[in-house]
């Protein structure tokens, strides 16, 4: 197929439907992918979907990725796989980043350009690689270094040197913070757990589950059909195949006994009952329906709906799904009982928790909603029923991605119709979609 640029209207029906996923393994930060980033992980896992699809590789008109752990050398992580992999020119590529969001937000624009006709065949997804966190200087270690770059007698740079004081070549340590709040995301989960009522053992109980579901789901072979298999750099001896953080030994005695993370005197949450530092990548495929069928490509599913709104970060950071749910559904005009399945992010079991009992909130919905009633309970057995993040792992830019494809994957196995993914994030910041099974 010989690409030409086309400079008429494009064709196809503009319905959005996803046609294939495929990602990485979500592995520990600091170990196995240690040595690998963000281009060199988003690329195999884009290279691994292109060759798991039929399609024809110039049909692909864009490239997405969303990714949060800043990238110095390179910035725009989706063009640079296109060119990485050798893909035609042809296709456009963008970063961006809406932290925890960042590729649910990719995959809602690539279907906002399959509606508006402005694309046919998207990649979109994300990528995290928390083992290559650039680490920062303070702004007088930037100036003299940069002054001493710019010097060109031997003068200038002896006087460059001279002027440098040692100690502001100390490294700033990353950190996950809010930067207007000063609070980490885990000081703000404890918050919502203290203000919504969340035990310890509620928590721990709830971790738990998500690991016994993830090593279910992972021991019966559901996550092969996800997962793209990497052999890290630099050596390439070894194939990683599988996610490495879930824990099929997880007991509430085991839990019990860890201590607490963020509050070290009176705080609930541990290093057992929220997410892990991960490294990791997924993506997607999004179309126009008619114009995959042209090719012969069979879709899953319709992408029906994408919402995305703000929250008061003072209040409660990551309570987003507690709107972003009820949201999508009564503008879709359906109910809880109408919903197969839901995925809901777990940052932290507190926050998950705290999601969940605020819409069983009659004040809750009534403040923030106009509701003269709670919206409603989701059953246990509709949540994240092959475990959540809090046992796969949380490579932020890539989180979204994985949802949608094993929502969509899902939703297939068990002939079901509708599902809803919903996720927070920092900034006090929320997402939600829902995808109906072809």
């Amino acid at each position: 197929m010989t690409f030409k640029y086309n400079t008429n209207q494009l064709t196809g029906n503009r319905v959005p439907v996803i046609i294939e996923g495929a990602r990485s393994p979500f592995v520990r930060s600091f170990g196995v992918l240690g040595d690998c980033d963000a281009l060199e992980l988003y690329s195999r896992t884009i290279d691994g979907l292109i060759r798991k699809t039929d399609a024809p590789v110039e049909a692909y008109e864009e490239i997405i990725c969303g990714v949060v752990t800043p990238q110095v050398k390179n910035t725009n992580v989706a063009r640079d796989t296109i060119l990485n992999l050798g893909l035609p020119h042809h296709i456009h590529g963008y970063t961006l980043n809406r932290m925890c969001t960042s590729s649910l937000e990719t995959i809602g624009n690539a279907v906002k350009n399959v509606m508006t006709g402005h694309a046919r065949m998207i990649l979109a997804g994300g990528v995290d690689v928390l083992s290559d966190v650039p680490i920062t200087y303070t702004k007088d270690a930037r100036k003299s270094l940069l002054r001493l770059n710019k010097a060109k007698t031997t003068g200038e740079k002896a006087s460059a040197m001279g002027s440098f004081i040692p100690k502001a070549l100390a490294p700033k340590a990353p950190g996950i913070t809010e930067p207007l709040t000063g609070m980490t995301m885990g000081e703000h989960a404890e918050v919502m757990a203290k203000l919504n009522g969340i035990s310890r053992r509620d928590q721990d109980a709830f971790s738990v589950l998500s690991h016994q579901r993830a090593a279910a789901a992972q021991e019966s072979g559901i996550f092969r059909k996800e997962i793209i298999p990497v052999w890290p750099s630099p050596g390439f001896t070894s194939c990683i195949d599988k996610d490495n953080i879930i824990r099929p030994d997880s007991s509430m005695e085991s839990l019990g006994q860890l201590r607490p993370a963020f509050d070290r005197k009176y705080g609930t949450i541990t290093a057992g009952n929220a997410s892990s530092l991960t490294d990791g990548a997924a993506a997607v495929i999004i179309a126009d329906e008619a114009h995959a069928k042209s090719l012969g490509l069979k879709p899953k599913a319709k992408i029906r709906d994408v919402v995305f709104v703000g929250v008061n970060p003072y209040e409660q950071l990551l309570i987003g799904p507690a709107l972003t749910i009820p949201m999508i559904l009564m503008r879709n005009k359906l109910g809880i009982t109408d919903i197969d399945l839901f995925e809901i992010h777990e940052a932290f079991a507190a926050q998950v928790l705290s999601c969940l009992r605020s819409m069983e909130s009659a004040d809750f919905c009534s403040r923030h909603l106009g509701l003269s009633s709670a919206f409603g309970a989701i059953p246990e057995d509709k949540i994240n029923v092959n475990g959540g993040a809090i046992a796969i792992g949380h490579p932020f830019g890539a989180t979204g991605a994985r949802l949608v494809l094993s929502m969509t994957n899902e939703l297939e196995k068990r002939s079901a119709k509708f599902g809803v993914i919903a996720i927070c994030a920092a900034g006090g910041m929320s997402g939600a979609m829902l995808i109906e099974r072809i």
